[in-house]
């Protein structure tokens, strides 16, 4: 009896110890930082911003939470990466800090003109806003400034892409749909890759087209709408110009230098409403 009492304790020890090497493991990969030739890169994921505690949900954050996740970031010594950095880094031109995160927002919401924009230029901070072309060709139309549901229109982008703080990319022109047929940018079983390639390349040269014609500027970063996107979808964004594509999957980035096809299928946080700066941050590794 004594000896299997002993051996049970042993067990017992043998696997805390290996859950705690696990862990120091996961510590450890996460934290892997600038070296010159790799560098490790949270992104974050905001979506609508509001300032009611009601309306607060997964992908609803209160403009309060915003401004502490933002205090939380400069506290740390953390500075924001730009989308052209992050190119530059894996084409082999340029550094990233150390201490370097990225901030987006889906969606093309107004808050992200009304909210958003004022308070990372508080904070020495800069996002990529990726929007929807065809909602906010809508939106333009309607001039409806409601910051409950409303997107951005053309004017409120074309004064982004002008400033330094929100770089404009796409979320795709219309394929922000979720419907039976497609999620996204997903290829559909029935479709040949001709027929897909075809599908997908009018989509990003429509949005190709609105953006030069509203900002004069070209997209070369997507978003896939709700994370969907297929093997042969990398192929055919770079035959539109696109260099990078960012998911919904959460998870660190380790970006290696002058080995760009890294940026296509960049691995981003959702931050949802609920819990703190620290408790977020904390699973990327920041604290």
């Amino acid at each position: 009896m004594i000896f299997k009492l002993k051996k049970s304790y042993i067990s017992v020890a043998a696997i805390f110890v290996s859950a705690a090497l696990m862990i120091c493991a996961a510590a450890k990969a996460i934290s892997v930082s600038s070296n010159g030739e790799s560098v490790s890169l949270p992104i974050v994921m905001y979506h609508q911003l509001t300032k009611s505690e009601s309306r607060a949900g997964r992908y609803v954050l209160t403009l309060e939470q915003l401004e502490k996740d933002l205090k939380f970031l400069k506290e740390k010594g953390y500075g924001t990466v730009t989308v052209q950095q992050l190119l530059d880094f894996s084409q082999g031109k340029g550094d990233i800090p150390e201490k370097a995160v990225m901030i987006t927002f889906d969606d093309g919401c107004e808050t992200l003109y009304e909210y958003a924009l004022p308070l990372l230029e508080k904070y020495g901070f800069t996002a990529v806003g990726f929007v929807v072309g065809a909602l906010t060709d809508y939106y333009t139309e309607l001039d409806d400034h409601n910051l409950n549901y409303s997107n951005l229109n053309w004017s409120q982008i074309k004064e982004m892409s002008s400033g330094k703080i929100i770089d404009i990319q796409s979320h795709s022109y219309d394929l922000h749909k979720n419907t039976g047929n497609r999620s996204g940018m997903k290829k559909k079983k029935s479709e040949t890759f001709e027929q897909y390639s075809e599908f997908l390349t009018a989509d990003m040269l429509k949005m190709k087209e609105e953006m030069l014609k509203h900002t004069g500027k070209a997209p070369i970063a997507v978003a896939y709408p709700f994370g969907s996107y297929s093997k042969e979808s990398a192929e055919i964004l770079k035959k539109c110009g696109i260099k990078m594509a960012f998911t919904c999957e959460e998870r660190v980035n380790i970006i290696k230098k002058a080995e760009p096809d890294w940026l296509f299928g960049l691995g981003r946080y959702n931050r949802p409403d609920g819990i703190s700066s620290e408790s977020f941050f904390e699973k990327m590794g920041i604290s």
